[in-house]
């Protein structure tokens, strides 16, 4: 796998710092020296677990096991891959990433991707020419005209115009030298069933281009033309586009800075907004709205406030429940992200364009600023569908509605609103209310946990496997030549590559390979290795012959590890345990991601104020460590000097007398601790 330098690894990890980072999205609500505790945002929990310590520059979370560094982070909490983490929080950051270091397969799909971004570049340039000039796009031309799409707008959002003709899109990309496979991963061509032909999928349709956050186009949708269904058709997922990560006119919007971001259903009325002024609007990608659709509104410029606008019809507010359940949901995950969700309303059911087109821009604002906060609108929406046209309330259908809708939220205050107003349709008591709302919450909590238990479980076997791929893969010739080199043995080195029977057939059974096994003793010397850090190496405080070495080790991974250590080990100043995790999360110990074993571990000395006591401790398991792999050894030779004769029989009691030799001098130096 191609590498990021490592010197721009380490200009991140170091630039962001770990509180920083985490703070967009965990409130901490405990503080001592340097570590912060807070509710964690991956798992559903009511006493926080979730730990950051900022000496380190890690977190930790003792509910879930989720650990690691500000680049880890930033993978779980936006879903991105390495790559894009450490471009996300570069350019968070001020550090430039340069695209190098790829190996052939890398460098392969990268120039795929481009490739498929310039044909969707000149797939706009062709449908705009289309909408422009062809004689076949006078129908198109007109529409616009009669939906007030003036020049200047279709120019602003790149209107065009796809071919009802077969064949024609297809014979102009060709022409520019695009192969089959890369129109197919373009998502405008659909493929026969037995795949052997494309075929365009926008035909005789008014085409809006979709952009990424750059500007860089990325996919399209397309309204038909006349009374033919679908009325719009909307570009599929492709090596370039995931409709849940984005939002239409992203790109514009965010250059407003605006202090709130306008969510709107549709094409046409992100473009009759933005031509009445608001220009802050996005619109969903034929979608439910997501968490990654919020995850950009929260990073849009000065972004403190989200106004929704939902279809009047009732697929429409059916889609606001799912989206206000999902949000609040999501903001209670990401206790540090201070966003406020507001719901308005077209008055007469109307869509925002229709609405701006005979009322105005200035009545349209006016309708923006009445937008209800999310519990006035499950309040008013709770009593307004079990209501009937003469004004005669359904009072059980209501009270289960208010009741659902209160425990949504762990918001008290929010809580006692919805459960206040409901309290006296209902002619009940307030505590009533507000103690079934607790109890349907504390369900759903309980069933939220167990499918997030669940679908953690499932994500992590998948990680857990790629890993130990990845691992079980030859490190490049050379990659180990250490500049801190640990001492051999004295004498006789034991041998400790066997793995024990017993712990061989255990690990068989469980899946785990035996590369991972790990006894608690030796995950617990690598632990003290790595809190020593730079004191390990340092002559004046530990020897050089008790520097723990690969040979230490009989599990093959923190062999593996501590090798890597070694390599990026700076006499001095040691490893940083934030960039030592990027080194971890390759490997697995004991059927776990092996950062989260360490970390765990290393979480006991944590307990040592004093670094002479940390030593004396590591030192400690150091010596039963060896003197254990020493016995194993030992043994191995008496089985064998039973049954040999001759040269190799004083070779044998050779190897013994210097092992015991060994064995008391380690004896003396932990009888001195």
């Amino acid at each position: 796998m191609g590498r990021i330098p490592e010197r721009v690894i380490d200009e991140i990890l170091d630039k962001a710092d770990i509180e920083s980072v985490v703070g967009h999205y965990v409130s901490f609500t405990k503080r001592s020296g340097s570590n912060l505790k807070g509710l964690c945002p991956f798992h559903s929990e009511k006493t926080p677990s979730f730990n950051v310590n900022t000496q380190k520059n890690i977190y930790k979370c003792f509910g879930c096991g989720k650990g690691g560094n500000a680049i880890n982070f930033i993978m779980n909490i936006e879903s991105l891959s390495y790559p894009e983490a450490v471009k996300f929080l570069g350019a968070r950051y001020g550090v430039d990433v340069p695209e190098e270091d790829t190996d052939f397969r890398e460098a392969g799909i990268k120039q795929h991707k481009d490739r498929v971004r310039k044909l969707l570049a000149d797939a706009e340039a062709f449908y705009i020419d289309e909408f422009r000039n062809s004689p076949d796009a006078a129908a198109a031309r007109s529409y616009a005209e009669g939906r007030q799409l003036d020049k200047a707008t279709c120019e602003k959002f790149g209107i065009g115009y796809s071919p009802a003709e077969w064949g024609v899109l297809k014979s102009y990309l060709a022409k520019k030298g695009y192969t089959e496979d890369e129109m197919k991963d373009s998502g405008l061509f659909t493929t026969s069933k037995d795949g052997d032909k494309i075929f365009e999928l926008f035909r005789g349709r008014l085409m809006f281009p979709i952009k990424d956050a750059f500007g860089n186009t990325i996919a399209f949708g397309g309204r038909n033309l006349g009374k033919e269904l679908p009325k719009y058709i909307n570009s599929p997922d492709s090596a370039v586009y995931k409709k849940q990560d984005n939002l239409y006119a992203y790109n514009i919007a965010k250059k407003e800075r605006s202090k709130n971001l306008i969510v709107v259903e549709g094409y046409m009325d992100v473009i009759a907004m933005h031509k009445a002024g608001f220009s802050n609007t996005v619109a969903a990608l034929g979608t439910a709205f997501t968490d990654s659709q919020l995850r950009l509104c929260a990073r849009t410029g000065n972004c403190e406030e989200v106004v929704f606008f939902f279809d009047s019809d009732a697929a429409g507010q059916n889609a606001a429940l799912r989206a206000i359940q999902m949000m609040i949901k999501y903001l209670r995950r990401m206790s540090g992200m201070a966003l406020i969700i507001k719901i308005a309303k077209v008055p007469g059911g109307k869509d925002p364009d229709e609405f701006i087109r005979q009322n105005g821009s200035e009545a349209f604002a006016k309708v923006v600023d009445s937008a209800l906060s999310v519990s006035e609108y499950l309040a008013r929406r709770a009593y307004n569908d079990n209501v009937d046209e003469n004004e005669k309330l359904d009072r059980s259908r209501y009270l289960n509605d208010i009741c659902l809708y209160g425990s949504w939220t762990d918001d008290e205050i929010a809580r006692d609103i919805i459960a206040s107003e409901a309290s006296k349709k209902l002619d009940m008591r307030i505590e009533v209310i507000t103690n079934r709302m607790a109890g349907l919450a504390a369900n759903d909590r309980e069933r939220e946990a167990m499918m997030e238990a669940r679908g953690l479980g499932r994500m992590k076997e998948g990680e857990l496997e790629a890993r130990r791929k990845t691992s079980s893969n030859e490190m490049p010739q050379g990659y180990y030549d250490s500049q801190v080199p640990p001492p051999e043995y004295a004498g006789s080195a034991p041998d400790v590559n066997e793995v024990n029977d017993a712990d061989s057939k255990a690990a068989e059974q469980a899946g785990i390979s035996q590369d991972e096994i790990a006894d608690p003793m030796q995950i617990s010397l690598m632990a003290h290795a790595l809190s020593l850090n730079e004191l390990l190496c340092d002559k004046n405080v530990i020897d050089k012959e008790d520097i723990v070495r690969a040979g230490d080790f009989k599990c093959e991974n923190l062999k593996k590890m501590i090798k890597e250590y070694y390599e990026i080990y700076t006499v001095g100043q040691g490893v940083s345990i934030a960039r030592f995790i990027d080194v971890m999360s390759r490997y697995v110990l004991n059927g776990r991601p092996a950062e989260d074993v360490i970390l765990e571990s290393m979480t006991q000395c944590d307990k040592y104020s004093d670094s002479k006591v940390l030593r004396d401790m590591y030192l400690a398991i150091l010596y039963k460590v060896r003197l254990e792999s020493i016995r194993d050894r030992e043994e191995a030779l008496v089985r064998k000097l039973t049954v040999t004769e001759g040269d190799e029989r004083d070779k044998i009691m050779s190897d013994l007398k210097k092992i015991d030799l060994y064995k008391k001098k380690i004896k003396d130096k932990e009888s001195k601790l």
